[in-house]
């Protein structure tokens, strides 16, 4: 197999990943609430001190498979750029990362925040 099948057949492998992430977290329900909120407003709701707040943490946790999800869909758009030798739209791409990274964070910190 040459590097550029090896390549392509992990850049399909991260975008098969990239959209399941997104489907479950766009697919799977809000455990128990209505569906006229968002998942962030869920996970936002949640209050320091009250323990174990399942809800509130299994939003949080949908944040972050989000973050997981769109960090994949930007690394393979990002090689197929440079695998095409567009190497300043590339970098462009590649720098996107930093948003889900804070959206890994700002999952993680409230999913502290359900559990605390």
């Amino acid at each position: 197999m040459s590097r550029g099948q090896q390549i392509s057949r992990q850049v399909n492998g991260m975008i098969l990943a990239g959209i399941c992430l997104l489907g479950i977290v766009f697919l799977a329900p809000d455990a128990g609430h209505p569906p006229n909120g968002s998942f962030f407003k869920i996970a936002m709701s949640s209050i320091w001190g009250k323990l174990f707040e399942l809800t509130a943490a299994w939003c949080s946790f949908k944040i972050i498979l989000f973050s997981i999800g769109l960090l994949l869909l930007i690394e393979s758009l990002g090689t197929i750029l440079v695998r095409f030798k567009h190497r300043q739209v590339a970098l462009t791409v590649f720098k996107l990362q930093v948003v889900p990274c804070v959206g890994l964070l700002i999952g993680g910190y409230y999913l502290a925040k359900s559990f605390f």
